[in-house]
Formats: C-alpha cells, structure tokens, sequence
C-alpha cells in the first residue's frame, strides 16, 4: 500500500532512524516502509538496546524507534541510556505493552511518543511525522490513559504556580505542550517565530531538569505549574 506523504512539509535535512526492535519480521518491516519515505533514512535496525548504544554512540540518530521488550537491557532503562547517549534524539515506543505502569515509565524516561504494534503502516508513518514536527504521537488507547494520568496529577489547588521556575510565557508554551500543539501551532498561536518557540522550549527543559516534551508535561502536572 502506497503511503502518502504530506506535501506542505518541508524537510532541510533527512532524519536519521535507528531502529530497535527484536522481532525480525517486525524489524524488516519497519525497515521496509521507512526506506522508501522522502526525507528519512534508515540508519540502523538492531535487535537489542546494547547494539543501539552502540550505533548511537558513532552515529548519533535524530529518531530512534523501540521496542520495550527487548532481551538484555529493558525498554525502559534502554530509553533512559539512549537519552543519555544522544539526548536530542527524539524516542518512539513501539510495543506491545499496554500497561499502565510501562506507559508511564517510558515517558517519564524520555520517550516521547508512544505507538502500539496493531497499528496501520499510514499510522506509523503519520506518528513519525507528528514526532518531527514537535508532537507527541500517541495511540488512542494510550492516549486515554495519560491524559486520565495528568488530570489526576493536576487536581488541587494549583498553589504550585507560585514557585514556579517557569515565566509566564514560558507557562503559557507548556500548556499548549499538554493540549498536544506543535511547535508550529504554538508559533502561530503566539505569534512568534518557531525559533522563539524552540529557545522557549529549550528553557523549560533546562528549568524542569528535563529532555522531552512527555517528561517536561509530566513534572509540569506533578508540581502544578500549569491550568488544566
């Protein structure tokens, strides 16, 4: 099946994609329907994270994609490794697990998309690009399950704005970050240039102590710095 790829975007590099996944007929897959998008190349497929440690580590990639069960170091630890190895690459679970527990321990490690296996090859693909472009792609069910997460996190009394490290229009891009606005978006909402939006952004990760978007929304909800 021929997958289309949006027009109106405009890539001024290609996007290099290491793969982590230990089912062949999985990693061939991916491999298969990667390779033929303009603006991406495959740079690696491996079967285990300490083979990705290792590609990472003599070539950095942009997007890594992983499976979180892995034999040897687990999804998990092999995300907060990978982050620590190449921290501007962006990480895309796909998995599995539906699990509570798992689901927000690999976002809180840094993923920051979260994509089940039964999903459609224009999912994927449309996932990927939603990740490029600032977004946090997450399957529906999943997505459920987070949102349900924050909004429990967020209830009370919001005494944590008071303390907040965050200035007001640094809050303000974070809670367009928790309704699930690209960077574009934000910029257009703001009326300001993507590269503001980007210095923003780098800010609030470096003031929450933080590297993604899933993990900076998580401390947001967890110490109340943001309306929900």
């Amino acid at each position: 099946m021929a997958i289309e790829i949006r027009k109106d975007l405009y890539y001024t590099h290609a996007m290099d994609i290491l793969i982590v996944e230990d089912h062949k007929p999985t990693r061939n897959r991916l491999v298969s329907l990667l390779e033929g998008l303009e603006g991406y190349r495959v740079r690696g497929a491996v079967d285990c994270a300490e083979k990705a440690l290792e590609c990472a580590e003599s070539t950095p990639p942009d997007m890594i994609i992983l499976d979180l069960g892995l034999p040897g170091l687990s999804g998990v630890e092999a995300i907060r490794a990978l982050k620590k190895t190449c921290p501007g690459a962006e990480i895309l679970v796909f998995t599995v697990m539906e699990d509570d527990d798992q689901v927000f321990a690999s976002l809180r490690a840094g993923a920051s998309g979260y994509l089940l296996k039964d999903a459609e090859p224009s999912q994927i693909v449309a996932s990927i690009e939603e990740l490029r472009s600032g977004g946090a792609p997450m399957s529906f069910p999943i997505a459920r399950k987070v949102l349900t997460e924050f909004r429990d996190m967020g209830e009370g009394d919001g005494m944590g704005e008071l303390f907040s490290p965050l200035s007001p229009r640094e809050a303000e891009v974070l809670e367009h970050l928790y309704r699930g606005d690209s960077y574009k978006e934000i910029a257009d909402k703001l009326k300001a240039s993507v590269h503001t939006v980007h210095t923003h952004i780098k800010n609030i990760y470096a003031k929450l102590h933080v590297n993604s978007r899933s993990q900076a929304i998580y401390e947001a909800c967890r110490k109340r710095l943001i309306r929900m």
